[in-house]
């Protein structure tokens, strides 16, 4: 099977990461009472930190470096598409060369910050995609999931191809 890339705001990976972490945490308060007892409060859910590593190869590894970093520059909040993941609201947050350089080879890491705000709940039947936005993006704003939308849009042959002005069925 091959998996789909890494996408961020329409912008795809070359190619995947090598490494992927999800550090997921929660803020936990313990309050100490006059009689001795200790009593945990759950204060919520803390914004998930996704970061990893990779390698960008072949005779183009720095142009493909320099599509990263103008995605990095660009600020702002997107879509984070990652293989086999359900995709994320996030904000780029690092972006770094890693290691001694070698012909043809760069390595690199990331950072992304995930955005708990408040999405999108319109009750819309069609939904016209924007521009670089495929099936997943639509699927996470819309909170209808991807197995739905591929069965209602039968001429959309893979999700992960970008959409630019469709209209695509969401129920």
């Amino acid at each position: 099977m091959k998996l789909v890339p890494m996408r961020f705001k329409g912008v795809q990976w070359h190619h995947n990461p090598k490494e992927i972490v999800f550090e997921c945490d929660k803020s936990v308060k313990e309050l100490s009472s006059p009689n001795g007892t200790s009593y945990i409060q759950n204060m919520g859910r803390k914004n998930m930190i996704i970061s990893g590593t990779g390698e960008l190869y072949g005779n183009d590894c720095l142009e493909q470096f320099d599509r990263l970093l103008s995605l990095f520059r660009q600020g702002g909040q997107g879509v984070l598409a990652i293989p086999k993941i359900t995709p994320v609201y996030a904000v780029f947050e690092s972006l770094k060369i890693k290691g001694e350089p070698k012909p043809d080879v760069l390595e690199y890491s990331f950072v992304f910050r995930e955005v708990m705000e408040k999405k999108q709940q319109d009750k819309a039947e069609n939904y016209t995609a924007k521009e670089g936005e495929c099936m997943w993006d639509i699927s996470y704003k819309f909170k209808v999931p991807i197995d739905t939308l591929v069965r209602l849009n039968p001429s959309v042959k893979r999700p992960d191809i970008v959409l630019d002005g469709r209209v695509i069925r969401l129920c």
